[in-house]
């Protein structure tokens, strides 16, 4: 068996299709713009868990790259959202994304949110918790889930708040580029199993580092999840300067660095050399050569859920279906 035997691997495959018809239908996107781009709302707080956070991780670090800069977005985790601790200001609105809009901690801070504050929901789920709660909602397309990963949720979640974004700061330039996902993503599953079948991922690593700039980074972040849940391995994710400074310092032969930053690119470059330097296997993932670097959280997905899948199945691990998911979902589901 290998990673193309996989339910995964059908989901990514039908990944580029399910985008294009997410960013069709722009179900929801207008009227949540229009609520967004009130005069009344200064700061938008992204929030969400996983892989649904790295979304709002990513959906901040491309906003940085507009060059409309209002109403500002920023990522909160939604574990620290959720808390009494956390300050909202008068004039904040939330971004909650949850594909299921079921996760616990969004659906209370979207509750929470009625009569206070705008509520916007990203969601492949149009009856969730997160929909009922929410002032809008925009609804992405899933075309199936037969992993526990989400690869389509992933994917469709960002692209949604990549549009959202465009619509509410006039970017018509992200827009464009936005428009260029569905074949670009297709370009990467084709790209990813050309790569995948030229690269030996046969032995699993004791941990892992995986670097990328720009929103690669969120990509990074999110490639560090799958080997922790699919792999079962300690990973961490991190800007692509933090992976030639302080994330170096505990690699060693046995370690694996992955490097979603293409080829050229100096900082890249540096990362992974410092990394081989310390002893660790060096990996650069495609997808992200020749791509606008704002769709690299999309077009670097389907070569890392490839490499988690191959080095899960290496070391006997059920890629589509983890030992720990019973656990995850009782404890981060909502009551409703």
């Amino acid at each position: 068996m290998t990673y193309l035997d996989t339910g995964l691997w059908a989901d990514v495959r039908e990944l580029p299709g399910a985008l294009g018809e997410t960013l069709e239908a722009a179900e929801g996107v207008a009227e949540a713009a229009e609520l967004l781009r009130s005069g009344t709302v200064e700061r938008i707080v992204a929030t969400g868990n996983g892989a649904a956070y790295y979304v709002a991780h990513a959906l901040w670090l491309a906003s940085l790259e507009s060059a409309a800069a209002r109403p500002p977005i920023v990522a909160v985790p939604c574990g620290i959202a959720v808390r009494d601790r956390f300050r909202w200001q008068p004039s904040d609105a939330v971004l909650a994304v949850s594909s299921s809009g079921e996760f616990r901690d969004v659906v209370e801070i979207a509750r929470a949110a009625a009569g206070r504050r705008p509520c916007v929901a990203i969601t492949a789920s149009a009856g969730s918790s997160l929909a009922a709660a929410a002032s809008a909602t925009v609804l992405q397309r899933v075309a199936s889930q037969r992993a526990v990963t989400h690869t389509q949720a992933l994917a469709g979640a960002y692209a949604s708040g990549l549009a959202l974004w465009a619509a509410i700061s006039g970017d018509v330039d992200l827009a464009a580029v936005l428009a260029t996902a569905p074949d670009e993503a297709a370009r990467a599953v084709a790209e990813a199993e050309r790569w995948a079948a030229e690269t030996d991922v046969s032995s699993p690593p004791a941990a892992a580092v995986v670097v990328g700039g720009g929103t690669a980074w969120a990509a990074a972040l999110e490639l560090a999840l799958m080997l922790k849940e699919i792999t079962r391995i300690p990973a961490e994710g991190v800007e692509t300067r933090e992976g030639a400074t302080s994330a170096m310092f505990g690699l060693a032969p046995g370690h694996l660095m992955v490097s979603l930053d293409a080829a050229g690119d100096p900082l890249g470059d540096e990362a992974v050399r410092l990394c081989a330097a310390a002893g660790a296997t060096t990996l650069r993932l495609p997808g992200a050569r020749g791509v606008d670097g704002r769709l690299t959280p999309i077009t670097t997905l389907p070569a890392a859920a490839a490499l988690a899948a191959e080095l899960a199945l290496a070391a006997g691990h059920d890629v589509d279906h983890p030992a720990w998911t019973d656990a995850y979902y009782e404890t981060a589901r909502s009551a409703t």
